[in-house]
């Protein structure tokens, strides 16, 4: 997104800022110098369910993940960076982690992925006007660029793609096993997640592969998915099983729209702060952390819920 942005209107009926580097962020127009002493940065790269669609900026799972581990240690500073964008696919992602993330110095980077994630059709281009333009849906409008510039004038053009692309223009995609095997277009875009653990290795960073809910999921579209994750070693931390503790209306972020809502970002904030508290922020602190007791008084502020916290799968 453009940097500096102060309060506009985004996608899902939220408003946002960015930050000096085009991220969505707390603070418009926030800078960054050298990490301080002290400090642990984690670098988040995802799609639109990290990014937070329809979700205010401090309750995505991200922020949630930033408050949630400076409230539960204060030997160190936790700053996170939301690098996730609307669409991208595993591949993009990866991409960011290469171009765009070394400019933070994280110590941890998260992807968080959902199983669309794996078809690397699925990001739009950017045409000469700087609109997105999307699969078979965009080339109906694109056929006839006069009809196109109406659209736009009105501000019907990214309405009809997306009425397009979710009825008569729509395409289920199959992520079903094929003769016990990961289907095509999964079994092609996995090596990304392998470049992800790669690139992070030779940067020296920790890294983390979140396999994210989705709306009408169990989690079982992962079950072959984490098998390979295990198998070659990858680090990852699965709340894709989540969705059933929801009805349909707490999970939608709006009556139609089907991103996470808030509570659904508190719960997989809360679970991925407490894996990222004993397996990483433990060891990089290097000191002893405050253990919160019931019968101590709490910090100022209401303390975070963490009741699902330690929860495994």
């Amino acid at each position: 997104m453009k940097p500096n942005l102060h309060h506009v209107r985004a996608h899902g009926n939220i408003w946002i800022n960015t930050d000096a580097l085009g991220l969505r962020s707390p603070v418009p127009a926030r800078t960054y110098g050298n990490k301080q002493a002290g400090e642990y940065r984690i670098a988040f790269v995802g799609d639109s369910v990290t990014f937070g669609v329809g979700v205010p900026t401090g309750e995505t799972y991200p922020e949630i993940v930033e408050k949630s581990l400076n409230y539960l240690q204060h030997h160190c500073q936790v700053n996170v960076f939301n690098f996730a964008v609307s669409s991208y696919s595993l591949k993009e992602m990866t991409a960011t982690l290469k171009y765009r993330v070394p400019e933070v110095s994280p110590d941890l980077v998260v992807m968080g992925i959902i199983i669309d994630d794996f078809d690397t059709n699925r990001t739009p281009k950017v045409d000469k006007f700087g609109y997105n333009t999307h699969g078979n849906a965009s080339k109906l409008v694109n056929k006839s660029p006069t009809l196109k510039l109406i659209l736009r004038n009105i501000h019907l053009s990214y309405f009809i793609r997306d009425f397009l692309s979710s009825t008569i223009m729509h395409q289920e995609t199959n992520y079903g096993l094929t003769n016990n095997n990961l289907p095509p277009i999964i079994s092609s875009s996995y090596k990304y997640i392998g470049e992800f653990k790669k690139l992070s290795e030779e940067h020296d960073y920790s890294y983390i592969v979140v396999t994210l809910p989705s709306a009408g999921s169990n989690g079982s579209q992962f079950t072959e998915i984490i098998k390979h994750l295990k198998n070659d070693k990858i680090n990852y931390f699965n709340t894709s099983f989540i969705t059933p503790l929801f009805t349909v209306k707490q999970y939608y972020a709006t009556t139609y729209d089907w991103h996470p809502s808030a509570l659904v970002h508190q719960k997989i904030g809360e679970m991925l702060s407490a894996y990222i508290l004993n397996n990483f922020l433990l060891k990089s602190c290097q000191k002893p952390l405050a253990q919160h007791h019931p019968d101590q008084p709490s910090r100022k502020g209401s303390r975070p819920d963490l009741s699902c916290t330690f929860w495994t799968r």
